[in-house]
């Protein structure tokens, strides 16, 4: 994908200019807790990021991987554009089930950690290590039950620190794309 970009820059500055729009909207409807243009925003901008990355691959998959009829880029691509436009079709509320699936995500890599520090104890490793496992794994489990028993809360502190990523993602894609232009613009030189 990297090199995708250095030869068509155009891509890399659009995906930037999408990100950091998407991305400062999702803070700003989750600032004026404005929920249903939150909810509807949401799910906009997680197609539209969607249909970019599946576009970015399927063409990646073409124009770096000739000869062959089904590459990985191809199917993630398809899968990522099915995804958009079952996002932009059904009225799936994405934010909903965002937090049920952070906090079960937490819920079992805490869960994977407790068995961690279990193995430690068997192995008679350091206590220090042993510690540190256990309260990692309690804190995880712990923030994926407080996730499920305070969702209203989690779901704007989600909203939040997901639009400051992908705002930040933005930044990444843009200083990228501008070095890549003038790498360009040197290399024509």
């Amino acid at each position: 994908m990297k090199s995708l970009f250095s030869k068509y820059i155009w891509l890399q500055l659009i995906l930037a200019i999408l990100l950091l729009f998407g991305g400062a909207l999702i803070v700003i409807f989750t600032i004026i807790d404005n929920v249903n243009f939150l909810e509807s925003g949401l799910n906009i901008v997680s197609a539209v990021i969607l249909f970019l990355f599946g576009l970015f691959s399927i063409v990646a998959s073409f124009a770096f991987e000739q000869g062959k009829i089904f590459t990985n880029g191809l199917f993630y691509g398809s899968a990522c554009i099915a995804l958009g436009v079952f996002l932009c079709t059904k009225e799936l509320i994405l934010l909903n089930y965002l937090v049920y699936l952070l906090a079960i995500f937490f819920i079992v890599i805490g869960a994977v950690e407790l068995i961690n520090g279990i193995i430690l104890v068997v192995k008679k490793s350091k206590v220090f290590a042993i510690v540190m496992t256990f309260i990692v794994a309690t804190l995880l489990i712990a923030g994926g039950i407080l996730a499920i028993i305070f969702r209203e809360n989690v779901k704007l502190a989600f909203c939040i620190v997901a639009g400051v990523l992908i705002f930040l993602a933005g930044i990444y894609q843009l200083i990228f794309g501008i070095k890549a232009m003038i790498a360009h613009g040197k290399n024509k030189e």
